[in-house]
């Protein structure tokens, strides 16, 4: 196996694994994921199975935001989970006012037992709030065109006008640029060499090193805003949302192959934008990136509520969040900087986790071999030192 990856600090690649184990545990866990998808599969069943509006139309409910795109985190404690689903109506808007959409998806849901006590009216969606760690936000859709994942939603609380969005596209357009580069990642191809030695790693989280740099970057981000704003009171400090996290880290991603690189470059771009309206009173909007109508005024823009108080609250998130990034970046492990900037659950599983992998790896003859680029893969993919394909030389431990 021939490597294309620049050679990494030991000190910069130990950083990458322990970001990728943390961001691992700090994800929904798969009997979450199995609940909540069922969930709205049972919502999905209920709705196509109504006699009145929904009889004549194709319907599909499926989920939008970090579900779709893999960057869950758990809520923290005493919060619960948004679980934002969409249902996509297969029939023009132009058939239906955004009220009937919307009014008819919550008269299925208060006709039924189950969900009649657990609903809430939002301004756009309907909640189904089940009392435990997540709620389910549903938000009514009607196609612009045939064949195409736009769709048109209510506008607002009053439900008069519609408004565009595309969350297929938004998360085909997120996948685009996290994938970019994907067989060089550092954890990728730390991944292949454990696997080609044969490692144990039963005990790791099922997926930390199949996670994109981007991925794991969105998640470390919205850890740390939820961490920010846990105290504080967001009628005056507005929490900065999910999607206009997600949208500006991958504008700002270039490709990188490293956690650290990713991190890095999210806080360069936040900075800049605080900075420009700290400094010269700048506001920003975030559009959608897959919204490309002609006119700017009727693109779905994710910041079109902010006012002077979202911004101020903005810049005091991207300076508290850079301080915590680099000083956890910089430093060897502490349980304090780690705590200031993930919160106090899995410090110590995290780094015990880190610990038993890094004892492996570097007890293993067979990863020895492949680190040094003495090693040869036979045609029954065993490794050893004289025969078959020779592998090319590892930098994971090389100066820099």
């Amino acid at each position: 196996m021939k490597s294309n990856m620049k050679r990494y600090t030991e000190k910069e690649y130990k950083k990458d694994e322990l970001l990728a184990i943390i961001a691992s545990n700090l994800e929904l866990d798969a009997t979450r994921k199995k609940q909540m998808e069922t969930a709205y599969k049972a919502v999905n069943d209920v709705l196509s199975s109504d006699e009145e509006f929904f009889k004549g139309y194709e319907i599909t409910v499926y989920p939008q935001g970090s579900m779709l795109i893999g960057t869950t985190i758990k809520p923290l404690p005493g919060k619960e989970f948004d679980l934002d689903i969409v249902l996509h109506v297969e029939s023009s808007y132009l058939n239906h006012t955004p009220s009937e959409i919307y009014n008819a998806l919550y008269r299925v849901l208060s006709n039924h037992d189950t969900y009649k006590p657990l609903l809430k009216k939002k301004s756009r969606c309907v909640r189904i709030d089940y009392n435990s760690d997540f709620h389910m936000d549903i938000l009514p859709g009607c196609i612009i065109t045939i064949n195409n994942s736009r769709l048109m939603i209510p506008e607002d609380e009053r439900r008069l006008s519609w408004s565009r969005t595309n969350p297929k596209g938004y998360a085909e357009w997120f996948k685009e640029i996290a994938e970019r580069n994907k067989n060089s990642f550092l954890l990728q191809e730390r991944y292949n060499l454990i696997t080609e030695a044969k490692i144990e790693t039963e005990d790791l989280p099922a997926d930390v090193y199949l996670k994109t740099p981007l991925q794991r970057t969105v998640q470390i981000v919205k850890r740390y805003r939820d961490l920010f704003y846990q105290d504080k009171d967001t009628s005056k400090t507005p929490a900065v949302s999910s999607v206009v996290l997600t949208t500006l880290l991958a504008q700002s991603h270039d490709g990188g192959l490293s956690i650290q690189n990713a991190l890095k470059n999210a806080i360069l771009k936040l900075r800049n934008l605080s900075d420009g309206y700290k400094l010269r009173k700048e506001k920003f909007a975030v559009y959608n990136p897959v919204d490309n109508h002609e006119d700017k005024n009727k693109r779905e823009n994710f910041t079109d509520s902010w006012e002077a108080k979202h911004y101020e609250s903005f810049i005091s998130f991207v300076e508290d969040l850079e301080k915590k990034v680099f000083a956890f970046l910089n430093n060897e492990i502490d349980p304090t900087i780690y705590k200031d900037l993930f919160g106090n659950g899995f410090y110590k599983e995290n780094v015990q986790t880190y610990i038993k992998l890094e004892e492996r790896l570097k007890g293993n003859p067979q990863l020895e071999k492949l680190l040094s680029g003495n090693a040869f893969t036979d045609s029954s993919g065993n490794i050893n030192t004289s025969t078959g394909v020779q592998n090319g030389r590892h930098g994971f431990y090389a100066e820099s």
